[in-house]
């Protein structure tokens, strides 16, 4: 877990720093003025990224709870980044309204979506494979007898 910690750490910092050039300026001017400089803002930005790749990677522990579905785990998982998402975007200038900030949430939804979709065809596939190997071997046993 703690690798998971540091790793989403690092990745959510550098995610979150390379968005931020993405759209054109490294931190939000908004950031500058609350921090009072361009290193302060930088500093406070590169944290609250890293703390939100933190605890977006750790969500995915939920995927490891054998006794939940993949749906459940999902939802949670979204659940996790979702709303850890509105006060970090609020912090760091990343959305400046309310309409912003839903249509990321939206944006984020779909995202989701199409990842549990790719991992539940992974699955479903894997299943099937699995169902064939264990009739192929049961009806070989059989052939024998």
């Amino acid at each position: 877990m703690i690798r998971r910690i540091i790793l989403g750490f690092l990745l959510g910092t550098a995610i979150g720093n390379l968005i931020a050039w993405f759209f054109g300026s490294y931190v939000s001017s908004m950031l500058v003025a609350r921090m009072g400089s361009v290193p302060a803002a930088i500093l406070v930005q590169s944290l609250v990224s890293g703390l939100y790749g933190s605890f977006a990677l750790t969500g995915t522990l939920f995927y490891d709870i054998e006794q939940w579905s993949l749906t459940r785990s999902s939802v949670m998982h979204f659940l996790v980044i979702a709303v850890l998402y509105v006060p970090a975007a609020m912090l760091l200038g990343w959305a400046g309204s309310a309409v912003e900030i839903l249509i990321v949430e939206g944006i984020l939804l779909v995202a989701c979506f199409i990842i549990w979709l790719v991992i539940y065809l992974r699955y479903k596939r894997e299943v099937r494979s699995l169902n064939e190997m264990l009739n192929k071997s049961f009806l070989q046993k059989e052939e024998r007898l």
